[in-house]
């Protein structure tokens, strides 16, 4: 700020009260707030009332988006070395000069380097992470704001880049910047539009897909929808996140305790029983189940829902 303040105090355009005209008339006041649309500070700027005497430059303006606060000592210089009839009332008189200013956000400047990159070969869909995300460029208020990428490094095996960027794209530039970060791969894969609990069964319907950075899905993340659908969450599992493989399961058809039809089939003849699950059962899972007319448990594998079949030697399964 001391710098910003000595540049501004040493491009002061000091002239003779003599050189600078008659009087003002009137009452002169201070401007607090001054905001300058063009690269040179005028004395109509900083008072209000001076007439004749507004357009006469007096200092550089700030850089376009800057602001530079002056105090009493150097605004009643100014008002001494042009003639005019103020002064402050005391030492904590000041104001704030700002540069009108066209600003490029973060998010044009990225723009401009994943352009460059695709430009460059980086094939697939690519999201940047910047190293300093809030970075921006600001242009006189009367400049297109539009950006040229001078230079351009990229590092397939990490992914580093750095993007040199100049602003306005033609004539000369007013603005530069470095861009540097990381270009990251997004990879599309399913998740579930609402949450769904142990019990829920998944269907085509209750899947959406997600873009997200390749680095942030976990090795057992499902990718393919084949893998989700038909099956039955192990945990409540929230929508919009990568559904793990391990959080699936197929879906309970025979709930612990449940009544069951125990289906026997041999060569000759085909017998059922009713019986109860002791332990819960999906599709092809072999749990314990009780005649509930011998009390006799065996092992029989689950073929639908509240069904199961005896398995070979099941018949001999102890109590």
């Amino acid at each position: 700020m001391r710098r910003l303040f000595a540049a501004f105090v040493l491009t002061l355009l000091v002239v003779s009260s003599a050189a600078a005209g008659s009087q003002p008339q009137g009452l002169v006041l201070l401007k607090t707030k001054v905001v300058v649309e063009g690269p040179v500070l005028h004395l109509g700027d900083l008072f209000e009332g001076l007439g004749e005497k507004d357009a006469i430059p007096v200092a550089r303006a700030p850089a376009p988006g800057k602001r530079v606060p002056v105090d009493a000592r150097w605004l009643a210089a100014v008002a001494q070395a042009y003639g005019v009839p103020w002064r402050p009332s005391s030492r904590l008189d000041g104001a704030v000069i700002e540069r009108a200013s066209v600003v490029i956000e973060t998010r044009q400047l990225e723009g401009a380097a994943l352009d460059a990159l695709r430009q460059r070969g980086v094939g697939g869909r690519i999201s940047l992470v910047l190293d300093n995300p809030a970075m921006r460029l600001y242009l006189p208020s009367d400049v297109a704001p539009t950006l040229l990428v001078t230079g351009l490094s990229h590092n397939p095996e990490t992914g580093r880049f750095t993007a040199h960027l100049v602003a306005p794209a033609e004539g000369t530039p007013l603005a530069r910047a470095t861009l540097t970060g990381r270009a990251i791969e997004m990879i599309e894969v399913p998740a579930l539009r609402r949450r769904m609990v142990p019990g829920d069964v998944i269907h085509e319907r209750d899947i959406e897909w997600l873009s997200l950075r390749a680095d942030r899905i976990a090795r057992n993340a499902v990718r393919d929808v084949a893998n989700l659908v038909g099956k039955s969450p192990r945990r409540p599992i929230r929508a919009g996140e990568a559904v793990l493989s391990n959080d699936l399961r197929e879906p309970i058809l025979v709930p612990r305790n449940s009544l069951v039809t125990i289906r026997l089939q041999t060569a000759r003849m085909i017998l059922t029983v009713q019986g109860r699950a002791m332990e819960p059962g999906a599709m092809g899972n072999v749990i314990r189940v009780m005649n509930t007319q011998t009390s006799k448990i065996i092992s029989a594998s689950v073929t639908n829902s509240g069904a199961v079949e005896v398995i070979p030697g099941g018949l001999s399964a102890a109590e």
